[in-house]
């Protein structure tokens, strides 16, 4: 598998498909899926409430946030090996985050949450050929091949990590 080329998304994921280290399904996994599951562990029960400025999300929100993308992402995913010819919907990331009632999640349910659907989509992504991982399907106005959704899925949490780093801790 090679990386994902320009053609193949939207240019607003670049910069995520830019974070991942990885030339098959793998090796991304090695490399990320335990670190990201660190990163999440590492953060003191006092951080996750915790949001740098008035209307941003709490850091709960921001790994709800996570989940539910990958949970979409995974779907369109398998959506497009599928064969599905409609459209596929997009999603407004803010009122994800408003009806997602993160906030009175328990923090170890959030990271379990995760950790699980995590260890889904790799057992899911394993059964895909390269042709699939070649197929193209649309969501929005927004053009991907299942190979890009994949790298989508492991730079979004990485994306995240760098904000929350950034501006939280």
């Amino acid at each position: 598998m090679s990386r994902p080329k320009v053609n193949e998304y939207n240019s607003y994921f670049k910069g995520y498909i830019s974070l991942v280290i990885g030339e098959s399904i793998d090796e991304i996994k090695l490399n990320h899926n335990q670190k990201i599951l660190k990163f999440w562990n590492t953060i003191s029960f006092d951080k996750w409430t915790y949001s740098y400025a008035q209307g941003k999300w709490t850091l709960k929100q921001v790994l709800q946030h996570v989940i539910d993308t990958e949970r979409i992402l995974s779907y369109r995913a398998l959506c497009i090996v599928r064969g599905e010819k409609q459209n596929l919907n997009e999603f407004n990331q803010d009122d994800y985050a408003n009806f997602g009632h993160a906030t009175n999640r328990n923090i170890d349910d959030l990271i379990m949450e995760w950790k699980l659907l995590r260890e889904s989509n790799n057992l899911m992504f394993n059964t895909f050929t390269e042709k699939d991982l070649n197929k193209k399907g649309t969501a929005g106005l927004k053009t991907f091949t299942v190979k890009a959704i994949l790298y989508i899925i492991f730079g979004h949490p990485l994306h995240h990590i760098n904000v929350v780093k950034e501006k939280y801790l």
